[in-house]
């Protein structure tokens, strides 16, 4: 099994590949810097994809479709999304999703999303409250200072911050209504 790592931050790449060689799999996986909207990917080129996290900044659907080409007949895509577990949920969390990503929707709907785009769903799963706040905030939160000192408290760098802030705060009040759901699904 080998594995293609890609990322556009060439800086996450070198992280990538020093871990790997202390781990003795540096000769399994491959890095490319890349954007995820624009691979240089063959057609039916691999088995599995797999995407955490991102493809929210393409666009599920877009990127659902996109990505279909690079996989083998019946090969595997396995994406995180964020997504809503409750039918109903409060104004303030719905005005605030509206505007940072229209694309959240439930698991049923995600699910026809994928069929229709030419997938058959495999399975499905929420991430757990440890995912989001150790896992995923922590380190985020954690870099907040760096972050300024590297950009020199600007107001544009001030801007970001306040917004991860909002975000985190907004999962705190309001993690009993959306989480990262996983999606595996094959492709037909």
């Amino acid at each position: 099994c080998d594995i293609t790592s890609v990322d556009f931050l060439q800086a996450f790449l070198d992280v990538l590949n020093d871990r790997a060689s202390e781990v003795e799999l540096a000769s399994r996986i491959s890095t490319l810097c890349a954007s995820m909207d624009d691979l240089p990917f063959e057609a039916n080129s691999y088995d599995v994809l797999w995407s955490e996290g991102a493809i929210y900044n393409i666009g599920f659907a877009k990127g659902i479709q996109e990505w279909k080409a690079y996989l083998k007949q019946g090969g595997v895509l396995v994406v995180s999304e964020v997504t809503w577990t409750t039918d109903e949920r409060p104004q303030e969390l719905e005005d605030y999703w509206e505007a940072a990503y229209p694309e959240i929707d439930t698991a049923s709907n995600k699910m026809k999303v994928l069929e229709r785009a030419g997938y058959q769903p495999l399975g499905y799963f929420t991430l757990d409250l440890h995912c989001w706040l150790e896992g995923y905030y922590g380190p985020i939160q954690a870099s907040y200072n760096a972050f300024l000192e590297r950009n020199a408290n600007s107001e544009g760098a001030k801007e970001i911050i306040a917004a991860e802030r909002e975000e985190v705060a907004m999962y705190e009040k309001f993690k009993d209504f959306y989480s990262y759901g996983v999606y595996i699904a094959k492709k037909l």
